[in-house]
């Protein structure tokens, strides 16, 4: 990569870092402060819970963020540490070089996007699996679903509970409370006409 583009790149790192510098410092004020110290309020007993529960999750919002920040910060650390070292751009994973484009929207990317496709689904393949502590639990406090297991496992497990459950979920007739409401009338018997009856007196 030429100088010139080494230094376009590096003075985007530059001012990626700084906002989330400002981002973080701007973020912990108030934030080792209480809920009820935060939101202003003498008591909380005359508030509605919801309002309690907004400020918590506000709060919860921006640990969240600067938690994303300082990953940034990182990321942008080991790209100028690159850029000094002679290998930005170069992507970790294959060593092909990083297109252009991409380093000018992500400047502190690791991957090329065909990397960084197979590292989001290796990702989200590892958020599925369940956790490796249920492989030595006993049921029903681990994996419960055991007909595909090595040894053969004929117990009764959550699969089999499942299907017993199951059996009851069956309608085996119409269900009365698909159909529609009846329109100004409650019983039946309202639904007669008094038409004929209005006829005869006139």
């Amino acid at each position: 990569m030429e100088k010139k583009q080494t230094d376009f790149f590096k003075d985007l790192l530059l001012k990626e870092k700084e906002t989330k510098e400002k981002s973080l410092y701007t973020d912990k004020i108030g934030l080792g402060a209480s809920i009820k110290d935060d939101s202003g309020e003498l008591s909380s007993y005359d508030n509605h819970p919801g309002e309690l529960g907004s400020a918590t999750f506000e709060a919860e919002k921006n640990i969240s963020f600067r938690k994303n920040y300082k990953t940034i910060i990182n990321m942008v650390n080991d790209a100028i540490r690159k850029i000094d070292e002679g290998k930005y751009g170069e992507c970790e994973e294959c060593g092909k070089s990083i297109d252009f484009e991409r380093l000018r929207l992500i400047p502190y990317t690791k991957y090329c996007q065909d990397c960084e496709k197979i590292h989001d689904e290796a990702k989200e393949g590892d958020e599925k699996k369940r956790p490796i502590e249920e492989e030595v639990l006993m049921p029903p406090f681990g994996k419960s679903f055991r007909d595909n297991s090595i040894d053969d496992n004929v117990q009764f497990d959550g699969e089999d509970a499942w299907q017993a459950v199951n059996v009851y979920n069956v309608i085996t007739s119409d269900n009365p409370f698909s159909k529609e409401d009846s329109m100004g009338y409650v019983e039946d018997v309202e639904q007669i006409s008094n038409e004929k009856y209005k006829k005869q007196i006139e």
